[in-house]
């Protein structure tokens, strides 16, 4: 299962950065710092990213979250599932996963929801949910923005309508065979991902950028991720020692201790020619 989200990063006010990357604007104009847009997907039980996808969140080359999922489609693996919350749940986001043979879990609005509903067909009636099958066509909406679908453009999908307390019903949309109360169990996990960007961002420190031109800022974001993932690689095994959940050791406590060796003596001193004391 992989875990699906966007964020921003704020980028330094150079020139460069701002063409490609141009502030957000207000009645007063425009800002100073520039805004590159990320889509980023998450392995769920280790938390380890694949490479993220960027573009401008404002300006004329705008882009929105969901038109930046195709190259990260092609990086899950055949058996890899996404899931992601309302903003992807979009019949585009869901025939992209499809045309890759991509099972996924979406999270749907309300008002969503309700417009597909009202074209399903009961499947199965519990004490605290519902479950309905579907033939999920674009709406006229959906073929205006994508006239790239075919005429005979459809998914069958599965509509779950889930109730968690008396002011919270999750509704969700899956490609998937399993029950309404294992996918609620699955999606509420989704959350980890936004403690991933956090970890990405303000313990790793991505969020402060100093690239002064757009290739540089590539090299840093990546190189930035592939410290991310060695933590996480790190993490993961460091709990299969302990038999726990990669996720049930902090990140940052992990990072700390992964910090500390890399700035030990045992860690960069090691005399030329001798491996083990390399190993060690």
């Amino acid at each position: 299962m992989y875990l699906l989200d966007g964020t921003t990063l704020t980028l330094a006010p150079e020139s460069a950065l701002r063409r490609a990357f141009p502030p957000a604007t207000n009645q007063y104009g425009a800002g100073v710092w520039p805004l590159a847009l990320l889509v980023v997907v998450h392995e769920m039980a280790s938390g380890a990213a694949l490479l993220p996808a960027i573009g401008a969140k404002n300006g004329p080359d705008a882009v929105s979250e969901t038109a930046l999922v195709h190259d990260l489609f092609a990086q899950l693996p055949e058996e890899g599932i996404v899931m992601a919350d309302a903003g992807f749940g979009i019949f585009a986001v869901a025939w992209e996963a499809q045309q890759m043979n991509r099972d996924f879990t979406f999270r749907l609005t309300d008002s969503r929801f309700q417009a597909l509903r009202r074209k399903a067909t009961v499947v199965s009636n519990g004490s605290n949910s519902m479950t309905y099958s579907l033939t999920w066509r674009p709406s006229a909406k959906d073929r205006q923005g994508h006239p790239e679908f075919p005429a005979d453009a459809a998914i069958e999908v599965r509509l779950h309508e889930i109730r968690i307390h008396d002011t919270l019903t999750l509704y969700l949309v899956t490609s998937l065979p399993h029950s309404a109360d294992a996918l609620s169990e699955l999606y509420v996990k989704r959350g980890d991902i936004e403690i991933d960007i956090r970890n990405l961002k303000v313990v790793l420190n991505t969020e402060h950028q100093t690239a002064r031109s757009v290739g540089m800022f590539h090299k840093e974001l990546l190189t930035s991720l592939v410290a991310y993932n060695l933590v996480t690689q790190f993490r993961r095994q460091a709990a299969a020692l302990i038999a726990a959940p990669p996720r049930r050791m902090s990140f940052k406590r992990t990072w700390t201790t992964f910090n500390i060796f890399l700035w030990s003596s045992s860690a960069h001193d090691a005399p030329i020619g001798e491996p083990n004391s390399a190993k060690h």
